[in-house]
């Protein structure tokens, strides 16, 4: 899953390169990115592999383990860009595609 969620990043990554290309092609990269963002949601509840690693004495937490983290850092980024895009859609703020 770790894999699908860093394939899932660059195609994200392509698909925002091209819209910044071409600004014709906001509407297609916003559904894009919400079905993104909505797969890695899926992949982040249904994960089925160790999601915590030690615990930490110092701070009384445990750690997510690093394939986890990677899944969770994929779908919190990428939930920041489909703000952005929404932003950038409603003409609120056009920051992503400066």
């Amino acid at each position: 899953m770790p894999l699908i969620a860093i394939l899932l990043d660059a195609i994200a990554f392509g698909s925002y390169r091209l819209q910044a290309q071409s600004a014709a092609l906001y509407h297609l990269g916003l559904v894009g990115q919400s079905v993104i963002v909505l797969a890695l949601l899926i992949m982040t509840i249904t994960y089925k592999g160790k999601k915590l690693g030690w615990f930490n004495f110092a701070t009384w937490t445990h750690n997510f383990t690093i394939r986890y983290a990677v899944i969770v850092l994929s779908l919190i980024v990428n939930a920041l860009v489909l703000f952005l895009y929404i932003l950038n859609l409603t003409g609120t703020n056009t920051l992503i595609f400066r």
